[in-house]
Formats: structure tokens, sequence, C-alpha cells
């Protein structure tokens, strides 16, 4: 009897082991094959896919005229410097694109830029996801490591830090609500952290960065490396099903570098 439970419970040790790894390889083999799909989705250099639109302003002189309108002879509004990040708006097949911008005194502004002018992110190196759940997910690449933590939002256990604005928008921590239709609380999901390792450094993301962000869908979160500048790029594609959402948090130089949000639509 004694070897009889003995033998069960090496045989269950031993199925233990081996189903980790088997679940390490297999999050290995879907790393792999959703690197492979991007690259062969990839025609050219500024090929848009996903939902990432966000793209860096490249120009030799250090800046990009920002026109009124799409041709050459426009009025310039503004400029945007190299290195800056900006949301396309319109297709990139067209020579000019519509973007939005901010000037140095941080008032928003719309115009038009040349499409030579910009890369896009996703153009970038790919850091591809090994898990993505409803509990968040994971990228991983050489010695970068992107963690990304999600749970079901209680609306009741906070409800004392909502309120309304004039509009009757619902407000979370005087924040609106984004992935949310505003005049109701609709928020199924929360980020709780987003933490990122590269080499012997950790990045954590401000926890006020991340807190008016809900409806997390993990599945299209996408996350890119700049080799020239040392910047990592994490892409999120959110929705209730109505209010979407996109934001680009950037991380240059082993620190945080700020996040930018647009409404696709």
């Amino acid at each position: 009897m004694k070897k009889l439970t003995l033998l069960l419970i090496l045989s269950f040790i031993f199925l233990s082991c081996e189903n980790k790894a088997n679940k390490i390889n297999e999050n290995k083999n879907i790393a792999v094959q959703k690197t492979k799909t991007i690259d062969s989705n990839v025609d050219s250099e500024n090929y848009i896919m996903s939902f990432c639109n966000f793209a860096k302003i490249v120009d030799k002189d250090g800046f990009v005229n920002v026109r009124e309108k799409g041709n050459v002879n426009s009025k310039i509004i503004g400029k945007i410097k190299s290195g800056d990040v900006i949301y396309i708006f319109e297709d990139l097949q067209t020579e000019w694109l519509n973007v939005d911008f901010k000037d140095e005194n941080n008032r928003e502004f719309n115009g038009y830029i040349h499409s030579s002018r910009i890369k896009y992110i996703n153009t970038l190196e790919n850091i591809p996801s090994v898990i993505d759940d409803e509990k968040g997910v994971n990228f991983i690449l050489r010695d970068i490591v992107v963690e990304i933590k999600t749970d079901k939002f209680n609306n009741e256990q906070n409800k004392k830090y909502f309120s309304k604005d004039k509009q009757g928008f619902v407000k979370y921590k005087t924040k609106f609500m984004l992935g949310t239709e505003g005049y109701s609380v609709e928020a199924k999901t929360f980020y709780k952290s987003i933490t990122t390792t590269i080499g012997n450094n950790t990045i954590k993301i401000p926890e006020t960065e991340i807190e008016d962000l809900f409806n997390a869908n993990n599945n299209y979160a996408e996350c890119y490396f700049d080799k020239k500048d040392n910047s990592l790029y994490l892409h999120l594609s959110n929705s209730d099903g109505a209010a979407s959402y996109v934001t680009l948090f950037k991380i240059q130089n082993n620190k945080y570098n700020g996040r930018q949000v647009d409404i696709p639509f």
C-alpha cells in the first residue's frame, strides 16, 4: 500500500511538472506565431496593422511643419519636433495626413503633415505577447518584460469616487471614465498595474496615469521597441462596444515619458 501511495504521488508530481513545461512551451510558441503573423503582414514600412495609428515624427531638420490644409502651399499653423508622437486619423495611402497636435502653450490644434515625415509605431520591432486574458497581458523580448494586470471593477465599492460634471458625465476621481459612454457607470474592468522591466531596471507606470482607463481589451494590446532612441511603446485599444479609445505609453531610456490618449472616431 505504501509503495502504491508513493507511486501515485510521484506520478502526480511528474504530470504537474509536465503540464507546467507544456504551458511554458505553449506560451513561447504563441509568441513566435504572433511574431511570424505580424512579420508576414507587413508589406511596407508604413503599413498600419491592428488599431495602432500612432506615429513618431522623423525629420532631419528636427521638426515638421503642420499645415492648415493638405498641400504644400497651405498656411503653416505649427511645428512638431522630431521624436514626438502623433495620432493619424486618415488612411495611410494619402500623401497628407490629418493629425492632432499641441503647441508650446499646450493648446490643441488640428492640421496636416506630409506622410514622408512620419514613422508608424507598429513598424518598430514588435514585442510579442505570451499571455493575454481577462487578468492581463505579458510581453517578452530578450531582456524586456512588460506586465499588464487588469481586474473586474467593483462599482459599488468605488461609488464614493464618482461624481458628475455640468454636462452630466460621470467622473472617477474627477477624471472622465475612458471606455464608457459617460452618462452612466459602465466600467467592467480596470488596470491594476503596468510594469516594465528592461535589464535590471524596473519602471512602473504611475497609478494616476491608468486610473481613468476602463474596459480593457487585453487581446488588442501591443508593444513595440525602437532601438535607435531606446524607446518602448505600449499601445492599448479599448472599448465597451461603443466608447472606443486608444492609449500609447512611452518609456525612453528606462524612464516613463508620458502617455497619449485619442478617440479614433
